[in-house]
């Protein structure tokens, strides 16, 4: 939590400056951040060789279903927060889809290893601070890559602190429960490296500028995800989005 609030205290200026000075913010040319980003990515590049893509690889040996139980895990309980931006965003019946399928998945589902409400039409579906930030008209800022963190922008990191500070699981569950969130959240973060791995393969290993070939993936894919969606396979932020 602490180190959330540190975040989002350093973002929120660097934001601003950001939305201020951006001459063309929309543009895929616009990068006010790359000089620091490239050392940043960099240096993500050989965290995610020596350490996240073995371990990512070794994870995948692990039985689907296993796998998927704790992605359905983590999903169950990202439902409360998302039913919020929902609210936010003024989406009724996106909020009430969100909370019907959080009380089917807790009660029938085994507290959400099991996932009955897709099979009764209501498949999950993925909101945060970012996509409220963009139905509000908040600018996405400048293209920001954290050390470890990975890509983002920094509307998108911005919100990502949000989403932890006001993540109301996380306020009122006991301590043992959110310590067991957070190793599930974890091991799905895992899973996402290990399930996009050809990807990053080709856009971190096999491009002339990896740098600009991640940068322009995800902020194609982010954008189109915010606008309803693509059939792109999405770049996430794989190393941070607990």
């Amino acid at each position: 939590m602490r180190i959330a609030c540190i975040l989002l205290g350093a973002l929120v200026p660097a934001w601003l400056a950001g939305c201020t000075a951006a001459p063309d913010p929309g543009s895929l040319d616009f990068d006010p951040l790359e000089e620091s980003n490239r050392v940043a990515h960099a240096n993500n590049k050989q965290i995610d060789k020596a350490i996240f893509q073995p371990v990512a690889r070794t994870y995948g040996k692990i039985p689907a279903p296993m796998r998927k139980g704790v992605t359905n895990l983590r999903y169950n309980w990202k439902l409360p927060g998302q039913a919020i931006q929902s609210v936010l965003q003024m989406r009724g019946p996106q909020t009430a889809e969100t909370v019907t399928r959080f009380m089917i998945n807790t009660s029938l589902g085994l507290g959400g290893l099991l996932d009955p409400a897709a099979e009764m039409g209501l498949p999950y579906r993925e909101t945060n601070f970012d996509e409220t930030f963009e139905v509000w008209g908040v600018p996405e800022g400048g293209y920001l890559e954290l050390p470890i963190g990975g890509p983002g922008t920094q509307r998108d990191w911005t919100g990502w602190a949000l989403d932890i500070l006001l993540d109301p699981v996380y306020l009122v569950a006991p301590a043992t429960a959110t310590n067991a969130l957070f190793g599930i959240g974890t091991l799905d973060i895992v899973n996402d490296r290990y399930e996009i791995d050809p990807v990053l393969d080709e856009l971190l290993y096999n491009s002339a500028d990896s740098y600009t070939a991640q940068r322009i993936s995800y902020l194609q894919n982010m954008r189109a995800r915010l606008q309803g969606g693509t059939d792109v396979g999405q770049l996430e932020d794989v190393y941070a989005d607990y």
